[in-house]
């Protein structure tokens, strides 16, 4: 708990403070500028908070950069200075907060020991996110009786709510789930950079369906050649025997082929060379639709028509040639492969070349296969965890939600006494809505904020709250009462600055009498320069 807090521009030099409540009372007269607001911004200050340099630069500006030490005690004491200058760094100090050599501390490592200190138990839950809403000081704009779970305007509704389940401390299984869903979408964006990049083949399920025929086929195929290849009767030459078919049939209609056109350019030759003696009829044989009786019983032009006809002989030979020609360059390239699939080692060649032609297609079919499976995998596991995950977040919700309003209920009936309907919390994981029934009024609406503030308190292990004076203002008397009663039956520290308490009952006023840590009026202020008439004359 905060013991003390000691410093050089308060009046009474140091401010002893005790567990449960510690009242900063005002006077009856209810006189502002005396300190009040300024003290809890302080304490706010000594837990971390950075709002006192901003909003209280009038302290600094008159009263110059100053220093607080502070103690807080828990099963020992701990010591510590922080000052206006330089705000991020606290050190550590013996108990007359005289700095202690090379005991400097980060800021935030000195709320890290607090959260230790308090054992605030979520891991993911910072100090100031547990403390920093229910410090409601003037000037920290949190009073927003409508979002009571806003430290400040601008946050946005989802991380106050994770905020709100951390101090109930039921964020370590969403957080479990929560990373289990990232590495999952981790796992996804880096296969699917891999396929944008063409690093993993990325295909369709129509695709994956193809494949799977193909790899069927080609995994029988492959299991075909390797029970030839270990096959002890040499089955590697049964593997090429269809090809070895295929070329001697080819083989042998080309030289079948050529053999007929030899006999026909042998006998083409041979008609040539008898040509000049030969009769009209042995053109029969070359030309069918020559009318040779009739070249015959022309005499004259007997020895003419026999020149003509052995140019066309020629240009048949020449033709004839060309073809034998061709065919035998077509029986070379049978023969040579013959040849080849007679040789042992091309048979061994082949069968290696196919095996692997076979295999590759494979791999490259599973890949592509296996690289759709697996991302489908994940993306149904990423399906299967959000579900999940929103259940279980539903489920927590849905807990905690029942457990403030049961809470706000209780608290509401104790301060009103059931005159006033309890205020009612809405709560989702992305945002929540605060209800108020029967009384919108601002007093209605500041005793609801302060009652939500006490549920959240004393249902979690949040470690104080602090309630400025203006808060009280509106509230009807018997209501505010009831609150000073409730505070008064707490261990956990409250700092509250209340004045004009002749307003209340004697009840009331001697519980605040003896828990006030300090009274403050126009004759006695918090500081030891009073710098309010500056500030008129400076209006003036």
């Amino acid at each position: 708990m905060l013991e003390r807090i000691k410093s050089t521009i308060f009046a009474e030099g140091v401010i002893d403070f005790h567990e449960g409540l510690n009242v900063v009372l005002g006077d009856n007269k209810g006189s502002n500028s005396i300190g009040k607001s300024t003290l809890l911004m302080i304490v706010d200050f000594v837990f971390g908070g950075n709002t006192y340099t901003s909003h209280n630069s009038d302290v600094v500006a008159n009263l110059g950069h100053h220093e607080f030490g502070f103690t807080f005690k828990f099963k020992t004491e701990y010591h510590f200075v922080r000052g206006t200058e330089n705000p991020d760094v606290l050190y550590k100090s013996n108990n007359k907060y005289e700095k202690l050599d090379e005991n400097e501390i980060k800021l935030n490592d000195f709320t890290k020991l607090l959260k230790s200190l308090y054992e605030l138990e979520s891991d993911q839950l910072t100090f100031r996110a547990a403390v920093s809403t229910y410090s409601r000081v003037w000037g920290k704009e949190n009073d927003n009786v409508k979002k009571p779970l806003h430290s400040f305007a601008q946050e946005k509704s989802g991380q106050i709510v994770t905020n709100l389940i951390k101090l109930f401390n039921k964020y370590d299984a969403i957080e479990l789930q929560d990373k289990e869903l990232k590495k999952l979408e981790d796992q996804k964006q880096v296969l699917n950079k891999a396929g944008k990049h063409k690093l993993l083949p990325k295909i369709t399920k129509t695709k994956f369906t193809k494949n799977l025929k193909e790899i069927e086929h080609l995994t029988e195929e492959i299991g075909r050649l390797g029970k030839n290849a270990y096959s002890p009767s040499g089955d590697i030459s049964e593997i090429v025997s269809t090809e070895m078919i295929s070329i001697r049939e080819r083989k042998k209609k080309l030289i079948d082929e050529r053999e007929y056109y030899i006999s026909r350019l042998n006998r083409t030759t041979r008609t040539i060379k008898r040509s000049a003696g030969a009769g009209f009829e042995n053109l029969l044989e070359f030309f069918p639709n020559v009318n040779v009786e009739k070249l015959q019983s022309i005499e004259s032009f007997h020895q003419g028509i026999s020149s003509i006809l052995t140019d066309e002989l020629e240009k048949a030979r020449k033709e004839l040639a060309n073809k034998i020609d061709e065919l035998e360059k077509e029986i070379d390239i049978v023969i040579k492969k013959q040849e080849q699939l007679l040789n042992p080692d091309e048979e061994l060649n082949l069968f290696i070349d196919s095996l692997i032609e076979l295999s590759s297609s494979l791999k490259k079919l599973q890949l592509e296969n296996q690289y759709f499976s697996k991302l489908s995998e994940i993306k149904e596991d990423i399906d299967t965890k959000k579900g999940k995950l929103e259940e279980l977040k539903e489920i927590i919700i849905k807990e905690i939600n029942k457990t403030i309003n049961t809470k706000l209920k209780e608290i509401n009936g104790l301060i009103h006494e059931g005159k006033r309907d309890a205020p009612e919390l809405n709560l989702t994981y992305s945002k929540y809505d605060y209800k108020f029934f029967d009384n919108t009024g601002t007093g209605k609406a500041y005793a609801n904020l302060i009652i939500f503030d006490l549920a959240i308190f004393t249902l979690t292990k949040m470690p104080l709250i602090i309630h400025d004076s203006f808060l009280f203002k509106n509230i009807e008397k018997e209501a505010v009462e009831k609150v000073i009663k409730f505070y008064y039956s707490l261990t956990k520290q409250v700092f509250i600055a209340i004045d004009i308490i002749d307003l209340y009952n004697k009840e009331t006023q001697k519980i605040l009498e003896e828990k006030k840590v300090i009274q403050l009026s126009n004759d006695k202020l918090l500081t030891t320069l009073d710098w309010r008439d500056n500030s008129k004359e400076e209006n003036e």
